[in-house]
């Protein structure tokens, strides 16, 4: 199932720019695409593309209204301003400018209620986009003719993802999709891999009560993680269907099969991942049952990263695996906990004192159990994970100071973090 462009509209502009930071203010035009990648009930996430089709621009804004009443949660790439239904969004520091033909994207989550209609009447820099570029004086050399126009259905072109941008920051749509010769995953995966710019990292992911058929549950959580430059390997059939494999308890070799699947993929010639993935650059995670699948997986050399969602490995040893499995782990890992009503709390709490590498347990006392997963606190839950993979992964500075920092994830209340062997 293809979640990109569920929704597009596209703007084009032209008009002269006053007030804007200009080269020249001889000719200015702009054409957008808005585009709606993913919705669910009372949510929904969007790109936004914008071309400067006039004189190059050192710094711009992007105005508009909402028709009905939506309201913006979360938006990287840019910053944002939103007053009743008028919103206002500014570039960031790495890009503000844009050369005639330029691009800049930028992308966001909102909430909507009863509808979600497409947003028109933008405005670069002030001046409504109505189409071609204009000039405030005859001149004899044409006017810069403007990009072909996409179709509505056309997701917006991403610039190469700059090396020191945090991933949490990229909105790229997302395809989800059966795995290539087998019905035991579904990937998430951005919709055009080339889009990205660089290599992407791997996550296999097991599901909560080790569901291996039915992954529904998880599609908004790792749809979340895959917009922001990662494949996601999730352990259950894109449909749903038998695949063979029995649910209920943890198979951690469907992760680490999971692993060698990527691997067959990124060398497999007419793959859309051929020799598109970091395959140095692994990590297994997982909720609940789906966790302790996770951290015993993530004892394989090939996992540079764990994350366990409301999960542990149990005292007693139940479901087959003890807590000594923890002194097996080599790799950086990150515990995440919905405080004293999740019924993973203590669990959780044990296995990150019990841990012996370099570890972050993160807590928010109004997720419970799936709360991170289902409810209200899945962008803040999959935000602190994607940071935590960008960290770990990718070595980004910003998702470094956003896991370990003081005014990171520490400052946001409710949520609290212990680290230890950083």
């Amino acid at each position: 199932m293809r979640l990109s462009a569920a929704v597009a509209a596209l703007l084009t502009a032209g008009a002269g720019v006053a007030g804007a930071h200009v080269a020249s203010a001889a000719t200015a035009g702009c054409q957008v695409v808005y585009t709606v990648t993913s919705e669910w009930p009372g949510g929904f996430g969007a790109s936004v593309s914008v071309r400067n089709l006039g004189d190059p621009i050192n710094g711009w804004k992007l105005t508009w209204s909402f028709p009905a009443g939506q309201t913006i949660t979360q938006l990287w790439n840019g910053t944002h301003t939103q007053s009743g239904s008028q919103v206002t969004v500014t570039n960031a520091s790495y890009n503000g400018d844009l050369p005639s033909g330029g691009s800049a994207g930028f992308g966001f989550n909102g909430s909507w209620n009863g509808s979600n209609p497409v947003p028109s009447g933008f405005a670069l820099n002030g001046v409504a986009c109505t189409g071609g570029v204009t000039s405030p004086s005859p001149s004899p050399s044409p006017s810069p003719t403007p990009s072909p126009t996409p179709s509505p259905s056309a997701s917006p072109s991403a610039s190469p993802t700059p090396p020191t941008r945090p991933a949490i920051e990229n909105n790229f749509p997302v395809t989800r999709e059966g795995a290539y010769g087998t019905n035991r995953y579904t990937v998430f995966r951005p919709s055009n891999p080339s889009s990205v710019g660089r290599p992407m990292p791997v996550l296999v992911f097991g599901n909560g009560a080790c569901a291996h058929t039915n992954g529904s549950e998880v599609i908004q959580a790792l749809t979340f993680i895959a917009a922001r430059g990662f494949v996601v390997v999730d352990t259950a059939s894109v449909d749903g269907a038998s695949n063979g494999v029995q649910s209920g308890s943890p198979i951690p070799s469907l992760l680490t099969d999971g692993i060698s699947w990527a691997e067959r993929e990124n060398s497999r010639a007419g793959s859309p991942l051929y020799q598109r993935l970091d395959l140095s650059k692994v990590a297994t995670a997982g909720h609940s049952c789906g966790g302790l699948e996770a951290l015993i997986a993530g004892q394989d050399r090939r996992v540079k990263s764990v994350v366990s969602l409301d999960s542990g490995l149990f005292a007693d040893g139940s479901f087959g695996y003890s807590r000594a499995e923890l002194a097996k782990l080599h790799t950086p890992v990150m515990f995440l906990d919905g405080g004293p009503s999740d019924i993973a709390y203590d669990n959780t709490r044990a296995n990150y004192d019990l841990t012996q590498v370099a570890a972050v347990l993160a807590e928010h006392p109004q997720a419970g159990h799936v709360g991170f997963i289902t409810g209200s606190q899945m962008t803040d839950g999959m935000t602190t994970v994607v940071q935590f993979l960008d960290m770990t992964l990718n070595g980004n500075a910003t998702a470094r100071a956003y896991i370990l920092g003081s005014s990171g994830l520490a400052a946001k209340a409710p949520w609290t973090v212990r680290t230890k062997n950083f």
